[in-house]
């Protein structure tokens, strides 16, 4: 991939905008349903922690999270960069699992980014929390300190798997989006922040899924270039 030819994308950009597709429609028909049901204390069985909603999207992110652990052991060339990916990944599934409420019972009456200014909550459990969220930002640096190149050469020869990684920056953003204005502090919004939240994590496992078949093919290019020459 480092010659002047660009390279050619793994799955086609036709299958990547199929996978896309049926993601939005997946996603636009659950919220359909979603807001079809008339019970309120339903609908939040459905999108709260243990409903379906928020289920599909933590098994995507830790079955994301089981992958780079993987490929930490199974990739030598890119045992670093896993090994950092690994660790955010882990943060995400931990975050999105709101392990932050099982650090105190007095967590769940506050949002993540005030956790660290509830007065119930122990010093302890704050200083704990604040080690590994020092933690995760210096990782992630160094993280988009190696790796920021390399995906925006990929993004710019449109290689899919960094159009899903773009494309959940996107949809991580709306989710975040949603979940500060006011006017979605309803349970309708709650709705529509959830299924971004989840469709956000079933893109970060379609974007490693899809990394390694571009890995795949740029090797199989590779041997049949070498078959030739010889």
């Amino acid at each position: 991939m480092h010659g002047s030819a660009q390279p050619r994308p793994y799955p086609s950009h036709k299958i990547t905008a199929i996978l896309f597709i049926l993601l939005g429609i997946t996603a636009l028909g659950s919220m359909a349903l979603l807001l079809s049901v008339t019970d309120t204390s339903q609908l939040k069985g459905l999108i709260e922690d243990s409903g379906p909603v928020q289920m599909v999207g933590q098994t995507a992110i830790a079955l994301a999270f089981a992958i780079s652990l993987y490929f930490v052991l199974a990739d030598n060339k890119r045992r670093s960069a896993y090994l950092s990916l690994s660790y955010l990944l882990l943060f995400y599934t931990l975050r999105e699992a709101d392990y932050h409420y099982k650090l105190s019972e007095h967590a769940k009456a506050s949002q993540f980014k005030r956790f660290f200014s509830h007065e119930m909550i122990p010093l302890s459990s704050k200083l704990f929390l604040a080690a590994i969220v020092i933690l995760f930002l210096t990782v992630f640096y160094r993280y988009l300190r190696d790796e920021k190149a390399g995906f925006l050469r990929a993004l710019r020869d449109k290689l899919p798997w960094a159009l899903i990684t773009f494309a959940w920056a996107g949809v991580a953003f709306l989710s975040q989006l949603i979940d500060q204005l006011p006017v979605f502090h309803t349970v309708t919004g709650q709705v529509f922040e959830e299924i971004f939240e989840s469709t956000a994590e079933i893109l970060v496992l379609m974007g490693m899924i899809v990394f390694r078949i571009q890995i795949w093919g740029d090797g199989a290019v590779r041997l049949s270039e070498n078959s030739r020459r010889r």
